[in-house]
């Protein structure tokens, strides 16, 4: 029998939309693009053949349920509006039921009230940005960036330097800040399940999560 390709429902058009969508396709997602321009929408149908491109609104209840998004493992709004991206992603959770819902917001300020409003993963760009911009303004080679910043949580990946005070330690007996925890041990380029029992080694990498971003504090609690 064969496995079903999963199916991803993109809300909006442009540059951003556009490229994920090529993206997806690319590892053989079935996608489907909503955008309103239908001279866009034409376009994008013709730049990338595999993809269906359905022009309409993606934030209007009927119009939606022509998209077959009852069977969307993930419908994504992407449109440069936080309405339109919010108010398409909430239909997709409370009306047809999708499982996971993640939305472009495009003012920062906005990212607790998506959170707040159920939308499982809102995306930032100027907060991934920062999150970025601010790991390399820390001052040390140890911390060497912030890898995912959304919705107030960050993963920072941390480079222990030779001889750092942490080798040998129990990953149990590790302070760290309210609200972090190690995720993942990067041992000689492989992941490592971290377990409380073991010891870190001198060139270990650390990723850590943290609730709240503070890459300093996280800095700090590891040197």
């Amino acid at each position: 029998m064969t496995e079903e390709r999963p199916y991803v429902l993109i809300i909006g058009g442009g540059k951003v939309g556009y490229y994920l969508a090529k993206h997806l396709i690319e590892r053989d997602y079935e996608v489907t693009l909503v955008e309103k321009d239908r001279e866009r929408a034409e376009w994008i149908e013709h730049q990338l053949g595999s993809v269906i491109v359905m022009v309409g609104d993606g934030d209007e209840m009927s119009f939606l349920a022509t998209t077959g998004i009852e069977r969307a493992g993930v419908v994504i709004g992407c449109t440069g509006d936080d309405e339109d991206n919010l108010i398409a992603c909430q239909l997709a959770k409370r009306k047809f039921k999708v499982p996971r819902t993640i939305a472009r917001v495009n003012n920062p300020v906005n990212v607790e009230v998506f959170t707040s409003l159920g939308i499982d993963a809102p995306i930032s760009a100027t907060e991934l940005l920062m999150g970025l911009i601010e790991s390399e303004l820390v001052g040390s080679e140890m911390v060497r960036g912030v890898a995912v910043k959304s919705s107030g949580a960050s993963l920072v990946d941390v480079a222990l330097p030779n001889l750092s005070v942490l080798a040998g330690r129990r990953l149990k007996d590790v302070a760290l800040p309210d609200g972090a925890a190690i995720v993942c041990i990067v041992r000689r380029g492989q992941p490592v399940v971290p377990r409380p029992e073991e010891a870190i080694l001198p060139d270990d990498e650390l990723i850590v999560y943290s609730r709240q971003m503070d890459v300093e504090e996280v800095r700090r609690s590891l040197s």
